[in-house]
């Protein structure tokens, strides 16, 4: 098998496109080849990819647009058993040099590892090099419950051992439209090890009309994040339903304050559970991160729901029977 491809999707990224590939070629790590899959778009995609004239690089149109899900698996189904490992890359994005070969390296090191991602800066302007950035979790055993909250990778940054999705049969769920990454890393999470480097490799271009992001998506967003975040609680032995979720993560103010006090009752039963099966294996910081996401999560639907912040049966349920998170901590938090 060859070392490494780059599963490139593509639609209508003209603007973009020529600098995400030429990050690609600056890589310290020189022995891949780029598969730009286009799904069709209608501006000079083609035009620019057939500009580079390069080896390494091989373009595939599709007939029709058929989405980003169904697109990114034509593109495994090619290349997995050509390739040891697939790398991800969006047509908006940029990567910094040495990006593969630091994944490779720890890919190479672990056979257990089955995702490796990286650090990268969510940028407005991509010519900004920032001093910091938001930090994905980084040990394997936080991301399987970071998976309960958030995506946990960069998608463009990670770069996927070929074996195991062949193994497993792994690919994208095509019914899902604004976060197919997630829903497949929770996945992965039941039958092996994922990471993210500590070193910031990626620039992840903010863009309005993205595909979670563009106005007429974003309650199908939220929608399907919540089935996926259920889903998951199910596995974990926690009966939370997608409805429920929407309202807990996502949803404005509760009908009434009986409703308020069953959800957020529950939210903490499901809380303490998860944190005390988890604190059995975290390190210490991630303990503490986690710990704090978790306080957090339960303030946010508390000030959401439009329940006073000064009744007194609030705080006292939330004091009593909250166990993730010291007490002393949890009013400084809640008095913020």
């Amino acid at each position: 098998m060859k070392k490494l491809a780059v599963l490139l999707p593509t639609y209508n990224a003209s603007l973009y496109l020529k600098s995400s590939i030429d990050s690609l070629l600056q890589q310290t790590f020189t022995d891949f080849d780029i598969y730009v899959y286009d799904d069709c778009s209608t501006d000079t995609t083609e035009e620019i990819i057939r500009s580079f004239n390069h080896s390494r690089i091989f373009y595939r149109k599709n007939v029709s647009n058929v989405g980003i899900a169904k697109t990114l698996n034509k593109g495994l189904e090619e290349l997995l058993f050509q390739y040891e490992y697939i790398a991800r890359m969006d047509a908006d994005d940029w990567c910094f040099p040495e990006r593969f070969e630091k994944q490779l390296q720890l890919l190479d090191r672990n056979v257990q590892t089955v995702v490796c991602g990286t650090q990268g800066y969510w940028l407005k302007d991509m010519e900004l090099n920032p001093q910091k950035g938001w930090i994905y979790p980084i040990d394997p055993l936080y991301i399987k419950y970071y998976l309960l909250f958030a995506a946990t990778f960069g998608h463009s940054s990670i770069i996927l051992r070929s074996q195991s999705f062949i193994d497993f049969n792994l690919k994208y769920d095509e019914t899902i439209v604004t976060c197919e990454d997630w829903d497949l890393w929770v996945r992965i999470s039941k039958i092996g090890e994922m990471v993210n480097l500590p070193d910031f490799l990626m620039k992840y271009r903010i863009l309005e009309n993205s595909n979670h992001r563009s106005p007429e998506k974003i309650k199908k967003h939220l929608e399907e994040r919540s089935k996926i975040i259920s889903n998951y609680w199910m596995d974990l032995g926690q009966n939370i339903t997608e409805q429920e979720i929407f309202v807990l993560y996502f949803g404005g103010e509760e009908n009434s304050r009986k409703s308020f006090f069953f959800k957020i009752r529950k939210l903490i039963v499901a809380f303490n559970i998860i944190y005390f099966n988890a604190n059995k294996s975290l390190s210490s910081n991630d303990s503490k991160d986690f710990s704090y996401l978790l306080a957090r999560k339960m303030l946010n639907y508390w000030k959401r729901s439009g329940a006073s912040r000064f009744d007194p049966m609030v705080w006292f349920l939330i004091i009593k029977e909250v166990q993730f998170r010291k007490k002393i901590k949890l009013i400084k938090s809640i008095i913020r």
